[in-house]
């Protein structure tokens, strides 16, 4: 009876043993490999630049306010040109690329971009920093920003597509109600119409009579088609249908990319 007593109690014991061994091993396998601190993190930049707000200055006394993500998404539509050709004066996207320099540091390299569909002759982009050396080592991060521009409609043929793809963005430029005011106030008219000016000598059109009549949807209009007849022949040279095309555009994103390098 005692042998068997023995016997047993130091097979209790061998296993307890076993079992404080596997929950030791357990834990060793549950406990997350700790990041280098000295690593080049992008991730941290991002996050911070997707949730931290700041007021920036737009023109004159008027300030937008938002995420730096919000702003850099703005600054890459107010830096809009098509077939190479700026099509706005605006000292916006100068204000937001010191502010986001501010904010982030000298090994960060901070770019947004919209491209309505891919490889779009009308596009915006701002590159905040410069580009990491050849040699370091980049750590690279990807967000989706919302543009604020409306999806085109989902009916008719490249011209409709076009059309439709054009008015949004101009509208979103030069918001009918917004901009109305603008004009009619004499503090901001002067402004507000060289920015019309600006871009329909671009597009090669004239908003004169639109514009003394502070007419901003008409003026909208006519910039809209003259937009649209450059982004049509754009659309029916890149693609083999309005379905594909329709189908590639995406317009209501910003793609904002983080770079981050080591010292």
């Amino acid at each position: 009876m005692h042998v068997a007593r023995a016997v047993s109690t130091v097979l209790d014991v061998s296993v307890c043993l076993l079992l404080i061994g596997a929950a030791a091993s357990t834990l060793v396998l549950a406990v997350p490999e700790e990041r280098d601190p000295s690593e080049p993190n992008a991730d941290t930049v991002a996050n911070s630049l997707v949730t931290t707000t700041a007021a920036v200055e737009v023109a004159g006394d008027r300030r937008s306010h938002g995420t730096f993500a919000e702003h850099l998404s703005r600054a890459a539509l107010e830096s809009g040109s098509i077939g190479g050709d700026r099509l706005l004066a605006s000292t916006y996207p100068d204000t937001v690329d010191r502010a986001v320099r501010n904010h982030t540091d000298e090994r960060a390299y901070v770019t947004a971009r919209w491209e309505p569909y891919p490889n779009a002759s009308l596009h915006g982009r701002i590159a905040v920093g410069s580009a990491p050396p050849a040699t370091a080592d980049v750590s690279t991060t990807r967000r989706t920003v919302d543009s604020g521009i409306v999806e085109p409609d989902a009916a008719g043929g490249f011209d409709s597509l076009a059309a439709s793809l054009s008015a949004a963005y101009i509208e979103h430029l030069f918001p009918p109600e917004r901009t109305r005011a603008e004009l009619l106030d004499p503090r901001t008219a002067r402004r507000t119409a060289d920015r019309y000016r600006v871009i329909a000598a671009v597009l090669g059109v004239t908003v004169g009579s639109e514009l003394a009549a502070a007419d901003t949807r008409a003026a909208n209009e006519r910039l809209a088609r003259a937009l649209g007849d450059r982004v049509e022949s754009d659309l029916e040279a890149g693609y083999p249908s309005v379905r594909v095309a329709r189908d590639a555009t995406a317009v209501g994103s910003i793609e904002l990319v983080v770079r981050r390098w080591d010292a």
